[in-house]
C-alpha cells in the first residue's frame, strides 16, 4: 500500500487545520482564489527562500500588452544558460511570487539563470492567451536575452503543473514553427488532458492531498474556451503528436490526482521515441516543491532536477 512521507502527513494536517475554516476553492470566484492562495500558501512556504546574488523584474512585450519577467542569477559567469520556468496555479491562480522560493532553489541546485514568466491568467484571458505569452517570452529571451547575459544558446523551459502543460505546450508550438529555441523541457506533475476520470483521481482526488478532483474541473472549466478545446493538442498536449521534441524531464507525485497523467505522457514520449527520464516521488503530493521548509525530500527532488537542467545546457 502507497505510504505517505511522514513529513508529508504532518503538513497535510497543518493545511487541513489552517483550511478547515475557509470555503472551499471551487466555491469562489477567481479574484477570491487568488486572495486565498496569496494568503495561505505565498508567505509561509516562501519564508525561507534563499538568498541569490541578483534577482531582477523585467518586462518583455506580449501578444497582449507587457508580460513581466523575474530573473534569478544565482552569480554564475556570463553568458549563462537559462531555465525558462512557467509557474503553476491551474492557468487562474499563482503568479510570480507564490513561485519565487522555488525559482530561486532551481537557479542555485543547477548554477543557472531562471527567467520566470507571469503570463495572462484565465478566465480573464483564456486559451491560449497564457500560451502566446509563454511562446513570446522564450522568443524574446531567445533573441535578446545576451542583454541579460543570457547565452540564447543554451535554453531550457520548465514548469509546475498547469506550468508544465504550458511549458510542453510552448515546445510543440515552437517544434510546429520550426523553431528550435530550447534544448529541453522540465515537466513537474503537470495537467496534461482535461479529464478526472482517472485511477489517480479516483484514488487521491477527494481533497485530502492538496489537489482534488474537483479543484482540476475547476481549473480547466475557467481556462478553456468551449467543450471543443479540450480536443486541441495545444491545451491538451498528452493528445499531441510527440515527436521531434527536445529532451524532456518528466517526474510525477504519488499522492497526487494528476498522477496518470505523467503515467500516460510518459507512455506517449515513448511510443514517440522522444528522449525522456520520467521520474516518480514516492510519498508526497502536489505541489511538493515548495515545502522545502518542512520537507526534506523536496529540496533533494529539486537538486536533481537542477542537475538534470543543467546537463542538458552544458557546452
Amino acid at each position: 500500500m502507497p505510504e505517505l512521507n511522514p513529513q508529508m502527513a504532518k503538513i497535510l494536517e497543518l493545511m487541513a487545520e489552517a483550511m478547515k475554516d475557509r470555503p472551499p476553492r471551487v466555491t469562489l470566484s477567481p479574484v477570491e482564489a487568488r486572495a486565498q492562495s496569496s494568503a495561505t500558501f505565498e508567505a509561509f512556504w516562501n519564508a525561507d527562500r534563499p538568498t541569490l546574488w541578483a534577482v531582477y523584474n523585467r518586462e518583455i512585450p506580449g501578444p497582449g500588452g507587457p508580460v513581466r519577467v523575474r530573473l534569478y542569477d544565482p552569480g554564475i559567469a556570463r553568458p549563462a544558460p537559462c531555465l525558462i520556468y512557467v509557474h503553476g496555479g491551474g492557468w487562474v491562480i499563482c503568479n510570480l511570487d507564490t513561485h519565487d522560493g522555488a525559482c530561486r532553489r532551481l537557479a542555485l541546485a543547477g548554477a543557472f539563470m531562471v527567467a520566470s514568466v507571469e503570463y495572462r491568467l484565465a478566465p480573464e484571458h483564456k486559451f491560449p492567451a497564457g500560451l502566446e505569452d509563454c511562446v513570446a517570452a522564450v522568443r524574446w529571451i531567445a533573441a535578446h536575452g545576451a542583454g541579460w547575459g543570457i547565452d540564447p544558446g543554451r535554453l531550457a523551459i520548465g514548469g509546475d503543473s498547469a506550468g508544465a502543460n504550458l511549458a510542453l505546450a510552448t515546445l510543440l508550438s515552437l517544434r510546429d514553427a520550426g523553431d528550435q529555441l530550447v534544448r529541453a523541457g522540465l515537466l513537474i506533475y503537470g495537467a496534461y488532458a482535461a479529464a478526472t476520470d482517472t485511477p489517480s483521481c479516483h484514488a487521491y482526488g477527494d481533497g485530502s492531498y492538496i489537489l482534488s478532483s474537483d479543484d482540476i474541473d475547476w481549473f480547466w472549466g475557467h481556462y478553456l474556451n468551449d467543450a471543443a478545446d479540450k480536443s486541441n493538442p495545444l491545451a491538451a498536449p498528452l493528445l499531441a503528436d510527440l515527436r521531434d521534441l527536445p529532451p524532456i524531464l518528466l517526474t510525477a507525485c504519488e499522492f497526487d490526482p494528476l498522477l496518470d497523467d505523467s503515467r500516460r505522457l510518459a507512455a506517449r514520449l515513448e511510443e514517440a521515441g522522444t528522449p525522456h527520464r520520467f521520474v516518480f516521488w514516492p510519498g508526497v503530493t502536489h505541489a511538493c516543491i515548495h515545502m522545502t521548509r518542512m520537507l526534506d525530500v523536496a529540496q533533494n527532488h529539486i537538486e536533481d532536477m537542477g542537475s538534470w537542467v543543467r546537463e542538458q545546457l552544458a557546452g
